[in-house]
């Protein structure tokens, strides 16, 4: 049977920051980011907003007023317009200036599992893991080409975790490589984001969180008692009150907790509507979705099992982008993370 799946691999999210993974490495997160706003006096410094805020967040804007205005982290330009990775590059390499580029800060969403929460170039797909990866190979992007970045300019890439993804961090640096085969100073945030409104202060504050996260199937939250004991048990070496943490979901505390969740669609298209299986009881759903071993590996991939899904699959007719209506078998899958923060220094 000839069958076409696409995956799609987004969040959505419950808050105004983004998404997180297990701390894996201490040392990585409490590493000091003092170096990474220096630069030179003949030098200038950029920061890129890669996304705009949903009605009620604040993640963008306290970002733009944070680069803005803090006696420390202020870049010369703050830059809201780009919205891909191609276009912060086709910016750089039309940039006419002599000066060259000390820092440049790049802001966005995105998490170790499933990638960045934009485009690689400009109408594409999001930039998934399996995205990046394919980019690794066939590298979309135009070279940089500008003579104003070097080998001494700071690239700093800020989104929830995405430093601990290998796949980013290859891509990142495919992808802003100079001419000559070196690198720019190239970091991405290992730990969480957050930029928090300060009383009295001149800018918002840029705080680093680290971060344990606890998935379960959306619409089916354990009970507070249950993820406290189960986050104590893996966790046993941190000192976190796990019960008052996940009381506790305002940023007035230093240690607290915030939800979000992990989409999952998987589309399965069929030559004819006869040769489509039946998937109307929970069994016939749920054998239909083991059976899909892409979507089963990839998943496995992120670390997080079909069972921790709420799994929505129906029969659905797809119009292609030819016009033609064809039949097909559509899922729809949802966790939840409810992630425990404790901000560092």
């Amino acid at each position: 049977m000839n069958k076409i799946a696409k995956l799609f691999l987004g969040i959505g999210l419950a808050s105004s920051f983004g998404a997180c993974l297990l701390i894996s490495n201490l040392s990585f997160e409490l590493q000091d980011q003092t170096s990474l706003f220096d630069k030179e006096a003949e030098r200038r410094s950029i920061t890129f907003l890669l996304g705009e805020d949903k009605p009620g967040y604040q993640y963008f804007r306290l970002a733009e007023e944070h680069f803005l205005n803090d006696p420390v982290e202020k870049t010369d330009l703050v830059i809201n317009s780009c919205r891909s990775l191609e276009d912060i590059i086709d910016y750089l390499n039309s940039d006419q200036q002599q000066a060259k580029w000390a820092a440049i800060q790049v802001v966005l969403h995105g998490n170790p599992w499933q990638g960045l929460s934009l485009p690689i170039v400009n109408d594409g797909p999001r930039a998934t893991k399996r995205e990046l990866a394919r980019a690794l190979i066939h590298n979309p992007l135009a070279q940089l080409t500008t003579a104003n970045i070097d080998t001494t300019t700071k690239i700093n890439f800020w989104g929830c975790g995405i430093g601990k993804n290998p796949f980013i961090n290859m891509a990142l640096d495919t992808f802003f490589k100079l001419p000559s085969g070196q690198l720019p100073d190239i970091y991405t945030s290992p730990h969480f984001v957050v930029f928090k409104e300060v009383a009295n202060g001149p800018a918002p504050k840029r705080i680093k969180a680290s971060y344990w996260p606890y998935i379960f199937k959306r619409g089916y939250r354990p009970s507070a008692a249950l993820i406290s004991s189960e986050l104590s048990k893996q966790h046993p070496d941190v000192e976190i009150d796990w019960d008052q943490a996940i009381s506790s979901s305002t940023e007035e505390e230093s240690v607290y907790n915030n939800s979000f969740h992990l989409p999952v669609s998987w589309t399965v298209i069929y030559p004819s509507k006869a040769s489509r299986p039946s998937v109307t009881t929970e069994a016939e759903k749920m054998a239909w979705v083991q059976a899909q071993e892409e979507l089963v590996s990839q998943l496995e991939e992120m670390g997080i099992p079909l069972d921790k899904y709420t799994w929505t699959i129906g029969k659905r007719i797809i119009t292609q982008e030819d016009g033609q209506k064809v039949p097909a078998i559509k899922a729809v899958g949802m966790a939840t993370v409810l992630c425990v923060l404790e901000e560092m220094s």
